[in-house]
């Protein structure tokens, strides 16, 4: 059981990092954090079967969160997937999920498995899922868009994601006491985080450890944790395609 890191990159891949991705590893199956890129291939790369699946959680509507959805579901459906799947995040998310779903006639795929659609208030504390051995918590944060960061509650502690997002009091609350915080580090632009706003975020927040991810083309890794350093005192990790993050 844990967490995994699929992907770390930002919306620009570079030749190391794929698009920002995590996984919940439980007893009961596994629980998909954002989709883009290819998340079949990389489950395999983690020697995590996909069939294990037994929900998708999509923090908001940008393309690299969830343009690998079709691929994905055109995967399971092809490897005879009969369970159900559930499908969480922002209305707005969901509604652009279905529309690209629409474009392939996923409805026409002869035998295809049900899907779960759950739209997720946009209001602090959340429930996303609370069904298995893993409690998932959503809370609204600062972007472009309407977004969602999510708390994972797992028996061996717990984490926070932030998805995209500047840094803000819902983000604190939502991290408070985590094991581990994973964050945005994509810079100080309008809807996103620095480094050293990501290890203010820890701060406040008491986390035990900060790993920075939805990290830019060729980040300079040491100069990224140097910055959020500058405001953390606790451990900080640069984010990597395949980490385990708890």
């Amino acid at each position: 059981m844990g967490l995994w890191l699929l992907g770390t990159s930002g919306a620009v891949p570079d030749a190391g990092r794929d698009y920002v991705s995590l996984v919940v590893e439980a007893a009961d199956g596994l629980i998909l954090i954002e989709a883009g890129g290819s998340p079949l291939h990389r489950l395999r790369r983690m020697d995590l079967d996909p069939l294990r699946l037994r929900g998708v959680f999509l923090s908001h509507r940008h393309p690299d969160h969830l343009s690998g959805l079709p691929g994905l579901l055109m995967g399971l459906w092809l490897l005879r997937r009969a369970d159900p799947l559930w499908i969480a995040g922002p209305e707005d998310a969901l509604e652009r999920a279905r529309a690209l779903l629409e474009l392939f006639e996923w409805q026409s795929w002869n035998g295809m498995f049900p899907l779960d659609w759950r739209p997720i208030s946009l209001e602090p504390g959340a429930l996303v899922d609370d069904s298995g051995s893993v409690r998932l918590v959503a809370a609204p944060v600062v972007h472009s868009v309407p977004a969602l960061a999510l708390r994972i509650e797992l028996p061996e502690g717990a984490a926070a994601y932030s998805a995209d997002t500047e840094p803000c009091p819902a983000m604190v609350r939502l991290s408070r006491g985590v094991e581990v915080l994973v964050h945005e580090a994509t810079g100080a632009y309008p809807g996103h985080t620095s480094p050293e706003g990501a290890g203010r975020i820890a701060r406040e927040a008491d986390a035990r450890r900060l790993i920075l991810v939805h990290l830019p083309p060729q980040v300079d890794d040491e100069a990224w944790k140097a910055r959020a350093r500058e405001m953390f005192d606790g451990p900080v990790e640069i984010g990597w395609d395949g980490m385990r993050a708890l």
